[in-house]
């Protein structure tokens, strides 16, 4: 399990590693980029197959354009606007793309939801959600 953050973002790091733990009970520490993103990972060992991106979708396409037949996760967690264009990607791997009404994924403001970074809707729906993780990543997401 891996989480890939913008370079943009990167000053989000540490509030998004609180949330992570939150999340997923695991600490995640940051390693060296991968071209434009910065990957998160657990400390230990987990065999969880998913990679969580995070980014505009802009990034995520040049992310995924460049990397898709290197990512050695089968699954892929996009938070990101615009999602219909990584239908390209679904016959290489399983997509996950934010389960929202709205073409756009809006950012709310964070600390009225106790965050020190602003999250999206289904980063908020993913932290709310109960269950096991495959079960809170298809409360917030949904499969292309």
């Amino acid at each position: 399990m891996r989480i890939l953050i913008h370079d943009s973002q990167k000053d989000e790091i540490p509030a998004r590693c609180d949330y992570l733990y939150d999340v997923f009970k695991m600490y995640f520490l940051p390693r060296n980029s991968e071209g434009n993103f910065i990957p998160l990972l657990p400390v230990g060992v987990y065999s969880l197959d998913f990679l969580f991106i995070i980014g505009h979708s802009d990034q995520v396409t040049a992310y995924l354009s460049n990397h898709i037949s290197s990512i050695p996760e089968k699954n892929i967690v996009i938070t990101s606007c615009l999602s219909k264009q990584f239908k390209s990607y679904k016959n290489k791997k399983n997509i996950y793309v934010p389960d929202i009404p709205s073409v756009l994924c809006p950012r709310r403001e964070g600390t009225l939801y106790g965050f020190a970074f602003n999250p999206s809707d289904p980063e908020l729906n993913l932290y709310n959600s109960t269950g096991n993780i495959i079960q809170r990543i298809n409360a917030a997401y949904r499969l292309l």
